[in-house]
C-alpha cells in the first residue's frame, strides 16, 4: 500500500484510501494534529452559522422553557456569545476527550502486539478516525439552512443521534443520545482499518477492538438510565 504524500492527501485518503492514510501516519504521527484542527474550525463554522440564522429571542424563550429559567437570567445568560462559545468548546473537547479516551483504548489493547506504535501513533490515527465529524457539521449546515422550522441547538448537530431524535433537555436520555454519534460505523470502520494495518490481529479481533469501548460505554449508560 502506497502511503499518502503529504497531509492534505492524507485528509483525501481517510475517504478514499484509509490505510493510506494510515500507513503515512505510522511515520509521520503529528499530522494527527492538521485533522483535529479541521474538527475545530468546523465547529466554529457550523455553530456560527448556526446563531446567524437563528432568531435570539425565539431560543431564548424555548432555553429558558425547557431549562425552567426566569425570564431575567433567560436574557442575561442566554446571550449570542454565551451560546456561541458553550457550543464550540463543548465541540472541542468532547471530541479531545473521546479522541484521547479511545488512544489509550487502542495503546492498551494493542501494546503487546504492536510494541513499536506509541500513544502518539494512536493519538494521530484517532484524530483521523473522527475526521468525518466534519461531514456530519456540514450536513447539519445544509440541514438547517433547508429547515423551515426553529431547531434548538441539541437538535441541529447531526452528528449525534439526538439530531434525529430530538428529545427535550429534561429527558434523561437527552445527554445519552447527544452524546450517540450518527456516524458510529464510519468510525469503526476506519478503527478496524487502522487496526489491520498497524497490527497483525485477525479481523475478527480488530472488529472487538474498534467496537467494544462504545458499546460498553454506552450499553453501561443505557442501563443505569433505565434502573434510575
Amino acid at each position: 500500500m502506497q502511503a499518502s504524500a503529504n497531509p492534505l492527501f492524507a485528509l483525501r485518503d481517510i475517504v478514499l484510501r484509509p490505510s493510506a492514510c494510515f500507513a503515512a501516519l505510522s511515520q509521520r504521527p503529528v499530522w494527527g494534529w492538521l485533522a483535529y484542527l479541521l474538527m475545530c474550525l468546523s465547529a466554529i463554522a457550523f455553530w456560527s452559522a448556526y446563531f446567524d440564522h437563528t432568531n435570539l429571542a425565539a431560543l431564548q424563550q424555548a432555553l429558558a422553557q425547557q431549562l425552567s429559567m426566569p425570564p431575567a437570567d433567560a436574557e442575561k445568560w442566554l446571550q449570542r456569545e454565551t451560546l456561541l462559545a458553550s457550543e464550540v468548546l463543548g465541540d472541542w473537547f468532547g471530541r479531545a476527550a473521546v479522541i484521547f479516551s479511545l488512544a489509550l483504548w487502542f495503546r492498551l489493547a494493542t501494546k503487546q502486539e504492536a510494541p513499536n506504535f506509541g500513544y502518539r501513533h494512536w493519538l494521530a490515527a484517532s484524530c483521523f478516525i473522527f475526521l468525518p465529524a466534519v461531514v456530519g457539521d456540514l450536513a447539519s449546515y445544509t440541514n438547517m439552512t433547508l429547515s423551515s422550522g426553529f431547531i434548538l441547538p441539541a437538535h441541529a448537530d447531526l452528528n449525534s443521534l439526538n439530531g434525529l431524535l430530538k428529545l427535550p433537555l429534561a429527558s434523561p436520555w437527552s445527554a445519552w443520545a447527544a452524546s450517540l454519534p450518527l456516524l458510529l460505523p464510519w468510525y469503526w470502520v476506519l478503527s478496524i482499518t487502522v487496526i489491520g494495518t498497524w497490527t497483525p490481529l485477525n479481523h475478527g479481533k480488530a472488529i472487538v477492538v474498534a467496537t467494544l469501548p462504545w458499546v460498553a460505554v454506552f450499553a453501561s449508560w443505557a442501563i443505569v438510565i433505565a434502573l434510575s
